[in-house]
């Protein structure tokens, strides 16, 4: 599930804007401050160009969003863009207008009073749009990429669904030692009332509150009724820690697990669907059995 907040959004949003800048220029044709940080060789960009970019938001040194904790890259085709009022124009694509592949700048926007108090940033007056061009297309090459992309997520998916068999067979094993009571020693208890064990313990980070996490899933009843897993669609399952996208088990389970961990949930019904239950597939007061493995933790 891919989240962006109303703070970004307007950053993004598609509007109609212009060039006439040279790539040097400390202001954007808008009148956005503008600093290059690194400056590659190779044509501009122009209207048209399919840019491949990455993109950090900052408050002096906090991060407040990056575009990497929804996708690697983001693919965008460039308008036409023109000299608009600072508070309608869209400072990351003036920026990128101003960029060739393998350029970094910084391009500021100052915040109104009332986007300091909307998104809790009392104290600051304009926060930093870290941008990195890392690639353009024309539009035959940016077709020739996406093509390259299906396939390969289609022999992804393929690889993943040939993994069913043995998650379903496992998720059964582990569910069947719990109803026996032979993991009572092994399992981790929450004060919540969530209870976990740990298959692999992985090496990787801990996702914090608000990161994006990919993870495969397999849902079960205590009766061994499958209500949803992520195999059998053939992709991962991304979402945001803390944010509420997900079942509090999931927020609390998921935030133990380092990237790489297999590990079972037990989730009481207080932390899932409560006494409503989500029908037709989820009764009332049930509690859940999750496998879960954690496959990424974005930055």
């Amino acid at each position: 599930m891919k989240i962006l907040t109303n703070l970004w959004l307007p950053i993004l949003a598609v509007l109609a804007v212009s060039v006439s800048c040279s790539k040097k220029q400390q202001l954007t044709l808008s009148g956005f401050e503008f600093d290059l940080i690194n400056d590659a060789p190779g044509e501009v960009v122009k209207e048209g160009d399919y840019l491949y970019f990455r993109y950090h938001i900052k408050d002096g040194d906090s991060t407040l969003y990056s575009s990497v904790r929804e996708m690697d890259v983001i693919r965008f085709k460039l308008p036409k863009v023109e000299k608009q009022p600072l508070e309608k124009a869209q400072p990351i694509f003036e920026a990128l207008s101003l960029m060739s592949p393998g350029d970094s700048a910084i391009v500021y926007q100052m915040l109104t009073e009332d986007m300091k108090k909307g998104f809790n940033l009392p104290n600051t007056e304009k926060i930093a749009l870290h941008v990195s061009l890392i690639d353009k297309k024309d539009d035959a090459g940016f077709q020739q990429d996406m093509e390259i992309e299906k396939r390969a997520a289609a022999e992804r998916a393929e690889a993943i669904k040939g993994e069913a068999n043995e998650v379903i067979k496992k998720a059964n094993e582990v569910l069947a030692q719990y109803k026996a009571g032979k993991l009572d020693a092994s399992l981790t208890k929450t004060e919540s009332g969530l209870k976990y064990i740990v298959h692999e313990m992985g090496t990787g980070p801990k996702a914090e509150s608000g990161r994006s996490v990919s993870v495969h899933y397999y849902g079960m009843l205590t009766d061994g009724t499958r209500f949803d897993d992520s195999w059998s669609r053939g992709s991962e399952f991304l979402f945001n820690l803390g944010r509420g996208e997900v079942i509090p088990g999931w927020d609390e389970g998921v935030s133990y697990l380092p990237e790489g961990s297999k590990a079972t949930l037990f989730v009481p019904a207080a932390l899932a669907y409560g006494a409503e239950g989500a029908p037709p597939t989820i009764p009332a007061n049930a509690e859940l059995v999750f496998y879960i493995e954690v496959r990424k933790v974005l930055q």
